[in-house]
This record gives C-alpha cells, sequence and structure tokens, in this order.
C-alpha cells in the first residue's frame, strides 16, 4: 500500500463517518456497536478507504489498535469535510424555511450573562433572518468542537491551558469569581472559606475553572474541604440548595441562579476570570465575522 494516489477517488460520506466512529469508538468492534452495523462491513469500508488513499490509517497487529500519523492528519481534515457538509445541509433546510444562515454556538456554563444575551439580540435585530442555535458545553469539548467545525463561535473561560493555534480568541469580558449560597446566607468572609464545606464541578468537566481557583486557593493559604463533586451545574446548586455545602462561581452569572441561591463576593479575596469569544481559524463565513462584530459592538 505504500503508493499515495493522486487520481479520483471513491471515498464518499459513508467511507469518512465510519473511519471517524472507528478512532472515536477505539476499535472496530466498538464501532460497530455504536453504528448498530456489522463489524465486517465497518472493516471492509476501512480498508477500501486505506486502498484509495494508498496509506494506512489504523495500525491493528497482535491485539494493538492504534492511528498512524498519516492517520491522525486524515481524520482531522475528514471532520472538517463532514461537519462543512452537515453545515450545508442545515443551511439549505433553514433557506428552504425562509431563514438566512445558521450559526451553532457553545457556551460554558461559566459564561451565562446578559452579556451574552445583550449580544445575541443586538445580532438578532441586525439579522432577524438567521438563527442562533446554542448548546451548553464544557470549554474542553467547546474547543474540540470549534476545530472540527461542530460549532461555530464559543463561549468560554480564558485560561493559558484553553489554547490551540486553529482556534483564535478575543477577550470579552472579565468577573470576580464569588460564593454562592443559599438565599438566607447573608454574608460570608474568609473564615466561612476556611470552615465551610464545598460542593464542586468534577476536574475533568471543569478542568480550567479548577486549575484557576486552585491557584487563588494557593495564593490565599486557603484549602477548602471539598465533600461532593458532581458533573452538572444544576445538581451542583441543587446540592448547595439543600444544605450541602457551598460552590464558587462568576459574579457575572449572578441573575441565572435559582431563586433558592445568591452569589456573595468575599471580601479581601477576588480572584478574577475572563470569558473569551472563541472561533476556528480554519472554518470561518463572512456571516461569523458579522456576528463576531455586531457581538463585540455589545461589550
Amino acid at each position: 500500500m505504500g503508493e499515495i494516489k493522486l487520481g479520483p477517488t471513491r471515498i464518499g460520506l459513508r467511507h469518512l463517518r465510519y473511519t471517524i466512529a472507528v478512532a472515536d469508538a477505539g476499535g472496530f468492534r466498538a464501532a460497530a456497536d455504536v453504528l448498530n452495523i456489522a463489524q465486517p462491513a465497518i472493516s471492509k469500508t476501512i480498508q477500501d478507504t486505506e486502498n484509495d488513499l494508498g496509506f494506512v490509517i489504523f495500525n491493528r497487529t497482535a491485539g494493538i489498535f492504534e492511528i498512524t500519523d498519516a492517520g491522525h492528519v486524515f481524520l482531522d481534515d475528514a471532520r472538517l469535510a463532514l461537519s462543512a457538509f452537515e453545515r450545508t445541509i442545515r443551511a439549505s433546510r433553514q433557506n428552504a424555511l425562509g431563514s438566512r444562515g445558521h450559526i451553532i454556538v457553545g457556551y460554558s456554563a461559566l459564561a451565562t450573562s446578559s452579556q451574552i444575551s445583550t449580544g445575541l439580540d443586538n445580532f438578532h435585530n441586525m439579522h432577524p433572518g438567521c438563527q442562533v442555535e446554542m448548546h451548553v458545553m464544557s470549554t474542553d469539548a467547546m474547543m474540540r468542537s470549534l476545530k472540527t467545525g461542530e460549532i461555530d463561535i464559543g463561549f468560554l473561560l480564558s485560561h493559558e491551558s484553553v489554547t490551540n493555534p486553529e482556534v483564535a480568541q478575543v477577550p470579552i469580558w472579565t468577573t470576580s469569581i464569588g460564593v454562592v449560597v443559599p438565599r438566607k446566607v447573608d454574608s460570608v468572609s474568609l473564615g466561612t472559606l476556611r470552615d465551610s464545606t464545598f460542593i464542586m464541578g468534577v476536574r475533568e468537566n471543569w478542568r480550567s475553572f479548577r486549575s484557576l481557583l486552585d491557584v487563588a486557593f494557593i495564593a490565599s493559604n486557603l484549602a477548602p474541604r471539598i465533600v461532593d463533586e458532581a458533573w452538572d451545574v444544576h445538581v451542583i446548586f441543587q446540592r448547595v440548595a439543600e444544605g450541602r455545602g457551598l460552590t464558587f462561581y462568576p459574579m457575572s452569572a449572578a441573575d441565572s441562579l435559582p431563586a433558592a441561591l445568591k452569589i456573595l463576593q468575599v471580601p479581601d479575596w477576588a480572584p478574577q476570570l475572563t470569558i473569551a469569544m472563541a472561533w476556528s481559524k480554519v472554518v470561518d463565513t463572512k456571516l461569523l465575522q458579522t456576528f463576531r462584530s455586531s457581538f463585540l459592538k455589545t461589550i
């Protein structure tokens, strides 16, 4: 298979989907389960794809499954191609319904704020025919989805660990971090942070925010007692409302809290976080440029 072929290809969307599924599932059998397709059909499709390309995508010898260097490059391009195709289909369907454009926006729970609502309202006023689809996602998931083109815009936590050469970011606002407490609580202090128990987001899903808090704790010689962790922010808030502990959250999100909770600033402790708007440098359009421009005018 050593010769790279430069002629016409027989590779289609099915080949791309199967190849991506195998990579994401970590093997042929797992991909067959995910796709609900017989494993021999997937193996044959991958073999046809590799024969057409002239190189191996997956090494699969002696029970070892790994993606080759050439396979990684192909998979990145395949994800972009598939996303572009699906974006075209979505846009065509929206056009048929009278809409003019379709933008998929991801946002971190930490970015929930009136700033986003104001920016979206401004864009809708300027482009009433464009549909904006919103999805809450972790910062890491947004970075992956921006790179593959699965989302167009992301509002995420700006942090030194959240970078990618193919993704551009611009800071849009900075806010202090406060403590979320039951509404009956009147005040908090550094003593509160030392004496109370806390509910935190699972580090795997809240990696950059937890890293930012770690630095703030060390700087203030704090070691909050974490008694529970949860994946979803709504679960965290529910446990705070039940009195199981407190949690940390940006002050800019105060208006989005459940009625049973409020957020308080801690005197003499004011770490900050910055929310950035991010987009792919590779998958960019005039409509997305217009969205960013109109949004930034409101900040």
